[in-house]
Order: C-alpha cells, then sequence, then structure tokens
C-alpha cells in the first residue's frame, strides 16, 4: 500500500466553541510563564556563577570573648532564613543556661564552707551560711526537680555520649565557686550541634518521640517553678551571698534569670536575642559555611572557623581575621599577649585584621558603677574614668602592638561596640575587598 500523501493546503481548523478558546489561550499562557521562568532561573544561575565562591574568615580570640555571638549575628544578618530554621532547637539550649544559674545558686546555698573550693575567695559573709531563712530552704526543696532538668537537658545535647566527655571538670567541682557551669561539645558538634539532638540523634522515630515526650516534660516543669525561680533570684540572702564571693552573674554568658517568665512558658519559642545570648561551649576548631540569601551579596558564601590563637599559622589561605578581645574584665594581659603572637607571625603577614573590642556595654556598666579602671591598669593613670576614654586607650594599645610587631605595615581595622548592622556591614566590606583581592577580581 502506498503511503498517505500530506494534503496541502490543510484542511481548516473546524471552528472551536468560546470555551475552547479561552483554554487555548490560557494553556498559551501558562507555556510562556513556565519559559520566562526557566530563562529567569538560568539567567540568574549564569550570575550566580560569576560571582566569587567563597570568603574565608577566621575568628580569634580567648575563651568566652564572644566569637560565637558574632558569628550567630552573621548567619542573622546574611543568611535570616536559616537562622530562623533552627529557633525552636535553642530552647533546649536556653532553657539549659537558665536551670544551670538557678542550681548553681542553690550549689552555693547548700556550701557551708565556701573557701574550701578550688578558687574560691569569698569575703566574709553577710550572714552565717548555715543560718538559710525559711523562704530559702522551701525554695531550695520546691527547685530540686531543676537538677533532673539539668541532667536531661545536658544528655540531649550531648547526644548519647557521656556527658563527662565533654567537660573539663569532675563531678565534684560541677558548681565552679564563680561561675555557673556550661555544656562542652567536641569540636565537629558545632554550634548547632543539637539540631541533630532534637531529632533524637538518630532516624529512629522512637528516639524522637522520646526526645519530645521529655522536652515537653522539662518545660512543664520549668512552668511551674517559674514563680519560685524569680523568689529565689530577688532573695535579698542570695544577692547578699553572690556580692560576698564577688560573683555576678548577670555578666556571664547564657544568663536569662532576667527573663524567667517569659522563657518558662510551656510554648515559649527563642527570639533572636535569645539565641545570640544562649551560650553553647565548643572545644576545638570549628568551621561554619553561611550561604549568603541575598542575590546582591558579591560573594556566595563564607566560610568561617573558629580557632585557638596557636593554631592560627595553619590557616593563612584566610581572607581576614577578626580578633574579639573582651574589655569588661578589665586586666586585657591575656588578649594583649594573644594579639601579639598573631600580629608577629610571618605566615599571617598577607592576612588583613579586623579587631573588635567586645563586652563594652559590661565595662561602660562597671565604670558607672564606681569602679576605676587606673586601679586595674596602672597605665591609665590620670586620665578620666570614662568609657570611652578608656576604649580609646584600650584601641590605642592594640594599635601599637600590632605597628611594632607585624613583619610589615598592615592596616588594622577597628570596633568597640556590638555587632549593629553598621559594623557587621563595615566588617563586609573588608572581607569582600580582601577576598576579591586575592582571587585577582579587584
Amino acid at each position: 500500500m502506498l503511503p498517505r500523501r500530506n494534503v496541502w493546503p490543510p484542511p481548516p481548523t473546524p471552528p472551536t466553541s468560546e470555551s475552547e478558546k479561552l483554554a487555548r489561550l490560557e494553556a498559551e499562557r501558562e507555556a510562556k510563564r513556565v519559559s520566562n521562568a526557566i530563562d529567569d532561573a538560568l539567567a540568574a544561575e549564569r550570575e550566580q556563577r560569576k560571582r566569587p565562591s567563597n570568603a574565608k574568615i577566621l575568628l580569634l580570640g580567648q575563651a568566652e570573648s564572644g566569637k560565637s555571638t558574632i558569628l550567630k549575628n552573621f548567619q542573622l544578618y546574611f543568611a535570616p532564613k536559616a537562622f530562623h530554621t533552627e529557633t525552636e532547637a535553642w530552647r533546649p539550649v536556653i532553657h539549659l543556661n537558665l536551670v544551670r544559674s538557678v542550681n548553681f545558686i542553690l550549689g552555693l546555698l547548700e556550701i557551708r564552707h565556701p573557701s574550701t573550693y578550688s578558687g574560691a575567695r569569698p569575703r566574709k559573709p553577710s550572714t552565717p551560711d548555715n543560718a538559710l531563712s525559711g523562704q530559702l530552704r522551701r525554695l531550695s526543696i520546691s527547685l530540686a526537680p531543676l537538677r533532673q532538668v539539668e541532667e536531661s537537658l545536658s544528655n540531649r545535647i550531648a547526644g548519647s555520649r557521656p556527658i563527662e566527655e565533654y567537660t573539663d571538670s569532675s563531678e565534684a567541682d560541677r558548681y565552679h565557686p564563680a561561675k555557673a557551669s556550661e555544656i562542652s561539645l567536641r569540636s565537629g558538634a558545632g554550634w548547632t550541634a543539637f539540631l541533630r539532638f532534637r531529632h533524637g540523634g538518630s532516624t529512629s522515630f522512637d528516639r524522637t518521640e522520646k526526645a519530645d515526650s521529655e522536652d515537653l516534660q522539662n518545660r512543664r516543669i520549668l512552668s511551674a517553678c517559674a514563680g519560685d525561680i524569680m523568689t529565689l533570684w530577688a532573695a535579698p540572702e542570695v544577692q547578699r551571698g553572690l556580692k560576698d564571693r564577688e560573683i555576678t552573674l548577670e555578666e556571664q554568658s547564657g544568663f536569662f534569670l532576667d527573663e524567667v517568665q517569659r522563657i518558662c512558658k510551656e510554648d515559649y519559642v527563642p527570639t533572636s536575642d535569645d539565641i545570640l545570648r544562649a551560650r553553647v561551649h565548643t572545644i576545638g576548631p570549628e568551621e561554619h559555611v553561611i550561604y549568603m540569601e541575598s542575590a546582591h551579596e558579591t560573594m556566595r558564601s563564607w566560610t568561617v572557623t573558629s580557632q585557638r590563637v596557636a593554631w592560627a599559622q595553619f590557616f593563612d589561605d584566610v581572607h581576614v581575621i577578626i580578633f574579639l578581645a573582651p574589655i569588661s574584665g578589665m586586666c586585657l594581659a591575656d588578649s594583649l599577649k594573644l594579639w601579639r603572637t598573631i600580629c608577629c607571625n610571618k605566615l599571617l603577614i598577607s592576612v588583613q585584621f579586623i579587631l573588635f573590642l567586645n563586652k563594652v556595654d559590661i565595662l561602660t556598666r562597671k565604670i558607672k558603677a564606681g569602679i576605676r579602671f587606673a586601679d586595674h591598669v596602672t597605665s591609665f593613670r590620670n586620665k578620666p574614668n570614662e568609657p570611652k576614654e578608656v576604649i580609646k586607650y584600650l584601641s590605642d594599645a592594640f594599635a601599637t602592638i600590632n605597628q611594632t610587631y607585624s613583619p610589615r605595615k598592615r592596616k588594622m581595622h577597628r570596633h568597640d561596640t556590638k555587632a549593629t548592622a553598621v559594623v557587621i556591614d563595615d566588617i563586609r566590606e573588608v572581607i569582600l575587598l580582601n577576598a576579591l583581592s586575592a582571587t585577582n577580581m579587584l
């Protein structure tokens, strides 16, 4: 049989109904919309490929200098969607911070002879340690369940490994004479390590269900104890006892005793400020990649590594080093020594430095309370005992070390306030310029 020949011209299209015509036009519009979306996505991908891939930043500073806080500030600023997806996962950490402060106070009440504890140098107590009021004895009993809550939260955050493996002290020294205890995570666990613990550290449904059940029980206990926690913190005997021992819990990381009523609610959801204040101590180097969520950012991502100064020489491929110096403690001998170490390191000769004088707010409160900076740093002499004068003096001291010990002249970028949007933008510009310069794009 011969193949059927095409008829030309083709027969006219039979007339269609109005509804069919509208349907065909709608299909054509949808096809065009999809085509345009694909074209836009391809164009965005081409632009993304043109952007430099990564900026490398190294955070350095002594313990509790604020490295984790500035890291969280970076994520909140550059990757807010990712930051907020982790909100609920921070709740156990914040609750643990709060509970450990409470248990620290209860532990002090139980200590009859504080001077027997290592490092304790208390003044003579205003009242004998064994003469607690009836109210404090009642609070000690009513808040006893918080010991169990602390253990539950610690095990959840530390995972399946025993908590002792993560801590630097024995159980006998659990309540440090001048500081509330904190949980420590090994390197690799990371600042958001507890995200996996929120899911039980496993894909097992039973494990997750158990973790959720324990979390609910802990929240109910905290809710029931909220009133007594506030009463304990406000008790004059407690405040006098802390003052006698020269302990200022308000200045310690992870302090939430000023937000008990809100944080102890069963339906509590952490705010961004709560997450920035939360404290998890990490041991060893930590590396975090922040993927820029704004299409207008030049760099695709930042790799931020938090490390001990002793290992800084092994990170000579970074674009910028951010050095955090906590100035709230008045005596900065350790920070100045660490700063001199990295300034004179020849392997870091091409790396730009950003100095961040941290915890200025605490320093300001101390000076306004009457503490004289010159009593702690004699070289300050008779300069005005004002926060601005002290900050300038310290900033100049770091700048002098940089000029004296750097193998070659190096510009130092200084910041002496908390990580506001303006400060982060300034830091961003320095990092961007150095990253582009290193990749020969400038």
